[in-house]
């Protein structure tokens, strides 16, 4: 069973991805998620990246899809999107690691535009505010996220922060900022 603060991420999780703000995530949504990322890194249209992030997105939307929508209605409600994330990521053992990591190493090794291994403050931005996260709060989530205080977040900290936001019920855990911070109730629980 889901914590508050379980419950609240994968709340701000829903809100990022209904990009169009109806309520629901379709597959427009994730479509509309790629192009948003694809722009926040000059990914042309017909490029490699581009077309990478699309089917990336476009896998995203069918899986969730399938296990979610099973009446076919291409419409995920805010409840369906916690359950399926509560029973395939959060509440399974490993189930980040079969569902989010590998989706997680992609992106990482697309938005390092310097394919340095690592991320730069600037990079994480972009990323997050192709979301709708504004570049302030994905700033103060780079230096929470930047564990080891080298100044970029290499992979394992970005896994890291993933894990926790999808996983952790701490309310602490810096991994919560990634997608920006938590409404108040849920961070004074």
């Amino acid at each position: 069973m889901l914590t508050d603060v379980q419950k609240s991420k994968l709340d701000r999780r829903f809100e990022l991805l209904d990009a169009d703000g109806d309520g629901f995530i379709t597959a427009a949504d994730y479509d509309l998620a790629a192009a948003h990322v694809c722009e926040a890194f000059d990914f042309a249209g017909g490029s490699p990246q581009h077309e990478r992030i699309h089917v990336i997105y476009l896998r995203l939307w069918a899986a969730l899809s399938r296990k979610t929508d099973p009446d076919g209605s291409g419409r995920i409600t805010r409840e369906q999107f916690v359950q399926s994330c509560a029973e395939s990521i959060v509440e399974p053992e490993r189930g980040y690691d079969r569902v989010i990591r590998p989706v997680a190493q992609t992106i990482f090794d697309l938005i390092d535009e310097d394919d340095s291994g690592t991320l730069e403050v600037e990079e994480l931005a972009n990323w997050a505010n192709a979301y709708g996260v504004c570049a302030d709060d994905a700033e103060q989530a780079f230096r929470a996220l930047d564990r080891n205080g080298d100044g970029v977040l290499d992979l394992d900290e970005v896994q890291q922060a993933l894990k926790e936001f999808y996983t952790s019920d701490d309310p602490e855990a810096p991994g919560n900022r990634i997608f920006g911070p938590l409404p108040v109730v849920a961070a004074s629980h």
